[in-house]
């Protein structure tokens, strides 16, 4: 490459040459001064290969007799392993034999260790025994037929007597100190009540134990059951508690069974109107039902003393209006007693068809709030499918809370409305009874 570099630059020196004063002979000898330069470096770089070829040359031979030092010495292993391998199955067959009866003795604490340390670590007991686990493993490292060592009684006594400390603490109720995760997400050390294996009680909360350890639940149950853990957390005698049975699947049913004001809130906007209206119906007929009472006491009164007329009652207002009637004819009496009833029945019946109306529209309009709410629980199903039974149940039932709000107002306003009806008429009867006594008083004078 070199020499077709210097054979071009020699044509472009011969091509510019007309343009410089420089002979044909300086020429030549430039030429042979760069060719003889040039073969000398082509000399010594030849020489550098050679040399450097030597030297691979030795380094590979170094490397192949490496390799086969490795190999002899990896055969030598392969069967110095295949040697101590026999070995090793003959010493484990000896160690099986050996053992006898013993093999069936580890199997059975290999399986009691297993059962205990999931039993252990599911339990509310550990909360207060963090580290009672902590030599299950070896334990079952020893007695499993990998290993070459074997369990001792010490170890085998230990497992017993966990199981004894489990079935002790699940009858007693105790107080111990224990980090408690809050639900603000830090961790405190608080005071905790562990009831047997059932319940955990914190500060009148209740509690759950889990990987995390101790924490509060997410959701509290209602309170009555918070009244009872404050009672037997502050107790130093005895209380009455209702613990869990099924060791947190009661407490999760009832920490997830909505309140009253949720269960309100599933109505919706209809379940909302229904209540706000039954509420109104309710004071109305309450008031309504009072002042009858009082009504029906005056009339009562003025019936048992007819002479001393008094206008505070209706009673008193129709027997004053027959003795201000100038006319004696019995018909113009009538006439005059009647139109005194008439006034005063509007004042005894009002609102009682607002009553009526309340008990006949609530139903309806919790059946309104079902049918809306079961669209709604349509339209679901269509977008997400119906796979998940939750879903429809959790739509379906918060639809049914409109008709069940619809229900408890209509029966206390039947009842209410019944009783106020009730009481009225009976008000009417006495004016009409006493008005037709008055009628007959004149037409025996």
């Amino acid at each position: 490459m070199k020499r077709l570099l210097s054979s071009v630059a020699l044509a472009a020196a011969i091509i510019v040459a007309p343009a410089q004063s420089q002979t044909v002979d300086q020429l030549l000898n430039q030429v042979k001064s760069g060719s003889f330069e040039q073969s000398k470096q082509a000399s010594d770089l030849q020489k550098r290969f050679a040399g450097a070829g030597a030297g691979k040359a030795n380094l590979l031979q170094q490397l192949r007799t490496q390799r086969a030092s490795l190999e002899a010495q990896s055969e030598a292993l392969e069967q110095q392993y295949t040697v101590n391998n026999e070995a090793l199955t003959k010493v484990r067959n000896d160690r099986q034999q050996s053992l006898g009866d013993l093999k069936e003795l580890f199997g059975a604490i290999q399986q009691v260790v297993g059962e205990a340390d999931a039993m252990f670590d599911g339990s509310i007991i550990s909360a207060q025994f963090p580290n009672r686990t902590k030599n299950f493993d070896a334990i079952s490292q020893k007695v499993s037929n990998q290993s070459n060592q074997l369990v001792s009684a010490a170890e085998i006594e230990s497992l017993w007597k966990s199981l004894f400390n489990e079935m002790v603490q699940q009858g007693k109720v105790a107080k111990f100190t224990a980090s408690v995760a809050t639900a603000a997400g830090n961790r405190e050390d608080q005071q905790v009540v562990r009831v047997g294996a059932f319940n955990l009680i914190g500060d009148g909360k209740f509690l759950t134990y889990g990987a995390g350890g101790v924490a509060d639940l997410p959701r509290q149950p209602d309170g009555r059951f918070l009244s009872q853990a404050g009672d037997l957390f502050n107790s130093t005698g005895t209380a009455n508690f209702a613990l869990d049975p099924t060791l947190g699947t009661l407490l999760e049913a009832a920490v997830e069974n909505p309140s009253l004001s949720e269960r309100v809130a599933q109505g919706g906007i209809v379940g909302y109107i229904i209540l706000s209206v039954g509420l109104i119906a309710a004071i109305i007929a309450i008031i309504k039902i009072i002042t009858l009472f009082g009504v029906s006491a005056a009339v009562k009164k003025q019936a048992a003393n007819p002479s001393s007329i008094s206008l505070k009652n209706p009673l008193g207002r129709v027997l004053k209006a027959a003795e201000d009637t100038d006319s004696n004819e019995t018909e113009a009496v009538e006439l005059r007693l009647s139109e005194a009833i008439m006034k005063e029945t509007p004042k005894l019946t009002s609102w009682l068809m607002f009553l009526k109306i309340v008990s006949v529209v609530a139903p309806l309009a919790g059946l309104l709030g079902t049918v809306l709410g079961m669209i709604d629980t349509f339209q679901s199903i269509t977008l997400f499918g119906a796979g998940d039974p939750k879903l429809m149940a959790g739509g379906i039932s918060k639809a049914l809370v409109t008709t069940v709000c619809g229900l408890v107002v209509a029966i206390p306003i039947v009842l209410l409305h019944t009783a106020a009806a009730s009481k009225a008429k009976r008000v009417e009867e006495i004016l009409e009874e006493q008005s037709a006594g008055m009628v007959a008083r004149k037409i025996e004078s």
